[in-house]
């Protein structure tokens, strides 16, 4: 029976395939034998890579990877380029379009943000060895962080619990996905769509804002026994005073009291300034977005701005916090003056 028996490699095409025996006649090259493999059976292979880098997508971008794969197939005798272009809208409404300047002319007409782009390339290929065309389909899907996260953001405001934004910062928002016959030219392709997504704008947070949210989780902890040991401090040194033996019991029971009352207080403000502290930085996350019109520009600055105010209230908190603390010390000093 036939079979294939030995692979040589598969990058070159003076390559072999050895079917059945060693005889001369028997030995085809690999891009024959993927060929062979895809007639006979109808199936081809898939080639993928994922990525979560936050990028700026601009319509210049769409065009320079156009013009990169039609210049990286013109070594190749193509039989069909066919592209197509779907838009996915945060208010749920999508738009697919045929070319290029289609998509130019009328993706901003209506006037909603860009939740997510599918540019699928349909190829016909004639290889040298081969004497039928090869179909490769390429799919590059973007996704909008920020679409993504925003939309969250609103579905949350109605649960009882809190979930941090910035973890959907490791969701992939870019994929690749080539469908081949032929591994070599598949590779050449990817490493031009791989190539391609490199040039693309790329955003970022402060590195210090990125490790204040790595340990967020840990600032209920840090404000509650913060304060909680200040007040403690404070009523220890006020005890040798106001417990001596020139004071009545009444003013004892009326000190344990006020003791006991100001380091519950203590351990409620602090869970509640390093909750807030928590909530905010982790409702903090790199932005990944989609820019074709202003309806994009006007969506990413309502986000920035909610980052900003996100920010801006971690701070304020945590100042506050402080605050307390101080203004504890302040009153020990006046009681004990």
């Amino acid at each position: 029976m036939t079979e294939v028996v030995e692979f040589e490699g598969y990058e070159d095409d003076n390559d072999v395939v050895v079917i059945g025996s060693e005889k001369a006649s028997e030995k085809i090259s690999f891009q024959l034998a993927q060929d062979f493999y895809n007639e006979y059976t109808g199936k081809s292979e898939r080639l993928k890579e994922l990525y979560s880098d936050p990028f700026i997508l601009k319509l210049s971008h769409v065009e320079q990877l156009h013009h990169r794969l039609k210049q990286s197939t013109e070594q190749y005798n193509i039989c069909s380029f066919h592209e197509t272009y779907s838009v996915n809208y945060v208010d749920d409404s999508s738009e697919r379009f045929s070319s290029l300047e289609r998509l130019k002319l009328h993706v901003g007409a209506r006037g909603s943000a860009v939740e997510e782009v599918i540019i699928k390339y349909n190829i016909l290929i004639v290889l040298p060895k081969t004497n039928r065309p090869q179909e490769y389909v390429i799919s590059v899907r973007m996704a909008s962080r920020v679409a993504k996260i925003e939309s969250l953001r609103n579905k949350l405001d109605s649960v009882p619990f809190e979930i941090p934004l910035h973890q959907f910062e490791t969701a992939n928002a870019a994929s690749f996905n080539i469908e081949y016959v032929d591994s070599t030219v598949a590779n050449a392709l990817m490493s031009v769509i791989k190539n391609w997504f490199n040039t693309i704008d790329k955003n970022t947070i402060p590195s210090s804002v990125k490790t204040a949210r790595k340990f967020s989780h840990f600032a209920p902890r840090l404000t509650k026994y913060s304060l909680l040991s200040l007040v403690s401090y404070y009523v220890y040194v006020s005890s040798d005073k106001l417990l001596s033996s020139a004071n009545d019991i009444k003013t004892a029971v009326l000190f344990a009291l006020a003791s006991v009352l100001i380091a519950h207080l203590s351990i409620r403000l602090g869970v509640f300034f390093g909750k807030r502290i928590e909530y905010n930085l982790d409702s903090i996350y790199e932005q990944s977005y989609i820019n074709f019109s202003g309806a994009d520009e006007n969506f990413v600055a309502k986000s920035s701005t909610k980052i900003k105010a996100s920010k801006i209230k971690a701070s304020v908190h945590l100042i506050a916090s402080i605050v307390v603390g101080i203004s504890c010390s302040l009153i020990a000093n006046w009681i004990g003056s």
